[in-house]
Formats: structure tokens, C-alpha cells, sequence
């Protein structure tokens, strides 16, 4: 299913809130390295610089993922997250969260990566937001492939001068005039939360 913009049903989401700090992983289907923040859309405040950048393509996810994990065929955006700490304290990313915010205002909240086994079989849906079924595999699933958990963004500290990256995973439709909503990133010491990050995915 080739993923179209303008059509969109974003429900619920899935958001693996975890990364490799580097950004870098190797499996046995390939190598995959995130770059910089700055090479993707992103907004900076507080010394924090945040990159984002949707997979919503099939050759993207062939990249990242393999050709044999067709995430946009179940229904699945994976979102890249690239975060960069230029502050001289470490970020406390435990309470992190980051949201898929539609053209609309419609948010797409997190769901914790053992939920990829029954995608779409017991999701609560909002009113009046139509959503196709999603083809769930009846034998072997892709969605529980080892890759996924690996791409995924782990990070719970982040120190000065460093950067991590990884995916966050939504059960959406991509639409242009996507924003990623992030917050929740605290100063490791103070306990203080740095200013909240919005901005439009599109570039």
C-alpha cells in the first residue's frame, strides 16, 4: 500500500519511545545512520536542537528497515527523531513525548512497542475519524521483527553535547501539514522542563 498525502486516518498511535545514542545500528539486514538534526526539519530553543523526518515512502523504509518489513503496508508511519544537547547539563528524555499533530489538530498519543502484535484489533477511535481496516498478517508478523525494536528510540538520558536518534511509530496516514509535537524533556539536575518543540514535518 503505497501511502498518499491528503488522505488521512490518523487514530492511534505508536510511538516506541526509545533511540541509540549516535545513531547508529547494524542487524544482518543492513546499516542504517541517522544524520544530524539539522539535515531534516527541525526547531531549536534552550540549546536543544530536535530533527524529525517521515519515513513515507517505500524505499525510506526499505533503508531503515529492510524490504521485508513493510511497516506503511500495515498502516504504520515510523517517524525519525534525531534530538542534539548543545546545553552544558544532561536531558532527562524519561517523560518524553512526541505526538503526529494533523493539518486539523487532531493528536496521535503513544503506544509501547509489545502493542505491535494486535495493531488495530482492539485501538480505541475518536469519533467521527474514519479508518480503513489494516491487513494484519495471518502467519509470521513483520510488525514484530526484531528490526523495529532496534530502529526504535531508547534513550532515557542525554548527555552534554551529545545526540540521540531513533524512530517513533504512529498508526497513520501521512497528510501534508504534519507537525510533530514533542515535550517532556527535563533538565537532568534541576528536574526543569525545557520549552516544548512543534514543527511541520514537510520541508
Amino acid at each position: 500500500m503505497r501511502v498518499i498525502p491528503g488522505i488521512r486516518a490518523v487514530i492511534s498511535s505508536i510511538a516506541l519511545g526509545c533511540a541509540l545514542v549516535g545513531g547508529v545500528w547494524a542487524t544482518s539486514e543492513a546499516t542504517f545512520r541517522a544524520g544530524p538534526a539539522g539535515d531534516y526539519a527541525h526547531q531549536s530553543a534552550d540549546h536543544v536542537t530536535i530533527g524529525a523526518k517521515a519515513f513515507d515512502n517505500e524505499d525510506l523504509t526499505a533503508e531503515a528497515f529492510g524490504k521485508k518489513t513493510d511497516l506503511l503496508k500495515y498502516g504504520v508511519l515510523p517517524v525519525l527523531v534525531v534530538i542534539e544537547n548543545k546545553r552544558a547539563q544532561a536531558l532527562d528524555l524519561r517523560d518524553l513525548e512526541v505526538n503526529l499533530v494533523a493539518a486539523d489538530g487532531r493528536h496521535v498519543s503513544s503506544v509501547a512497542p509489545e502493542d505491535f502484535s494486535s495493531l488495530g484489533a482492539h485501538t480505541k477511535r475518536p469519533s467521527g475519524v474514519p479508518h480503513p481496516p489494516i491487513p494484519l498478517p495471518s502467519k509470521k508478523n513483520p510488525l514484530t521483527a526484531p528490526v523495529i525494536v532496534e530502529r526504535a528510540f531508547a534513550a532515557r538520558m542525554l548527555p552534554p553535547g551529545d545526540s540521540a536518534s531513533g524512530f517513533f511509530y504512529f498508526e497513520a496516514t501521512p497528510e501534508i501539514g504534519d507537525k510533530l509535537y514533542l515535550n517532556g524533556l527535563r533538565d537532568a539536575r534541576s528536574g526543569e522542563e525545557v520549552m516544548y518543540f512543534e514543527f511541520p514535518l514537510d520541508r
